[in-house]
């Protein structure tokens, strides 16, 4: 028998479960954000400025998930980075938006 709450028991199941949610959805984020990146890229009709946004949007949604790995005890990356085809500059680039957005206004 165990001295916990059940509640607390409750939630020690809940968490983990949680947690991989939030990877699952962030993760489709980041192959959507990937995907548009390289239309973006592929597309010659496209502004320097819109495909700026959408290595800025690839490089957020790829801190997001690096984050929420970690989180989930994932602390091995390369591999996974390499499964998705992420490429060098999202990598380089990785963190908020808005730095590498105001990176570009330099």
């Amino acid at each position: 028998m165990s001295d916990k709450d059940p509640l607390a028991a409750a939630l020690e199941q809940e968490i983990p479960n949680e947690k991989a949610s939030t990877l699952s959805r962030l993760n489709k984020k980041l192959e959507a954000a990937l995907d548009r990146l390289k239309k973006a890229e592929a597309d010659l009709d496209r502004s320097p400025e819109e495909r700026h946004a959408r290595l800025a949007d690839a490089s957020e949604a790829l801190w997001h998930v690096t984050i929420q790995r970690e989180l989930c005890g994932l602390r091995q990356h390369r591999a996974f980075y390499d499964f998705l085809g992420v490429p060098k500059a999202v990598r380089l680039h990785m963190g908020p938006a808005s730095s590498v957005r105001a990176m570009k206004a330099k």
